[in-house]
């Protein structure tokens, strides 16, 4: 090899390896992808017209409908995996993340400050975390191993409600759909589909026969019978509480989390991040991020 060669291999490797310390050539939203996983949880924060969405180690947040994101600085979320999050439509400003090894974070400034609300609690496994949707102070907490906890001081203290419903409960959120014997209902998504109960907590039954595993759940504000549902098999959505479904088309085969703006736009996203809008409760959908 003469050395001319030895000079254009060497580098031709040089040429590689700086490519890799510094990114030249790759593709950032890939790269991106990879590192923070799948999308696990979507909210609607209906106070200030912004769209949340979290990862299991990264919390973004939209004020433009999804074109764009920032992200939202949570130090302790490399303690654990973020699961779920719920904007509190009765307070400005307040929103709760949960997951395991995190348990339950509070931030009343949107993101600029929190501080955790675990005493009470049995472990940091928290599954779903869900907001009243007329009581400012009042959150639900799914715990794995245990149960369904409520707290009625903005988490400062819980109170278990209900074992019963303690496994499988992918998604959890409440909504003041009548009816109630108390103030509204819990809808949750299952690996056996939705099922719902008065906040009373007086008796957990199917919503319905999706015959499907579901992977998030939602409700029009506007309209708290209708009812919408991502699952296996696709997003289906009931105007009567869950009794009857109506498959909806689905603009992807792998959404997995919705949330309903109360302006009537119904958002849907994939695991890897693909958003996409419904004015007209389902029957048509763009992609906001394409």
């Amino acid at each position: 090899m003469s050395r001319l060669d030895r000079f254009a291999r060497g580098f031709g490797a040089a040429t590689v390896l700086i490519a890799l310390l510094f990114g030249i050539g790759a593709a950032p939203a890939a790269a991106e992808k990879s590192a923070q996983g799948r999308v696990v949880a979507l909210a609607y924060d209906s106070h200030s017209d912004a769209l949340l969405k979290a990862y299991p180690h990264a919390l973004y947040r939209s004020d433009d409908g999804g074109k764009s994101w920032r992200k939202i600085a949570v130090p302790a979320v490399e303690d654990g995996e973020i699961a779920s999050l719920a904007d509190s439509p009765a307070i400005k400003g307040v929103m709760y993340i949960a997951g395991r090894g995190l348990g339950v974070l509070l931030t009343d400034d949107r993101g600029k400050t929190w501080v955790e609300r675990n005493d009470g609690l049995p472990n940091r496994a928290v599954i779903s975390i869900a907001a009243h949707t007329t009581q400012p102070e009042t959150v639900y907490a799914v715990v794995q191993d245990s149960g369904v906890y409520r707290s009625q001081d903005g988490g400062k203290s819980w109170r278990l409600m209900d074992r019963s419903s303690q496994g499988g409960i992918h998604q959890l959120i409440h909504s003041n759909m009548a009816g109630s014997m108390q103030t509204g209902w819990l809808f949750a998504a299952t690996p056996k589909g939705v099922r719902r109960v008065m906040d009373c907590f007086c008796l957990w039954q199917d919503a319905g026969a999706l015959g499907s595993p579901a992977r998030s759940v939602a409700f029009d504000p506007r309209q708290p019978a209708h009812i919408f549902v991502a699952t296996e098999k696709g997003l289906f959505r009931s105007a009567d509480g869950g009794e009857n479904w109506t498959q909806m088309k689905s603009p992807n085969s792998k959404i997995s989390a919705l949330a309903f703006a109360p302006s009537g736009i119904l958002y849907a996203i994939t695991e890897d991040g693909a958003l996409f809008q419904s004015a007209d409760q389902g029957d048509a959908w763009n992609q906001v991020n394409a």
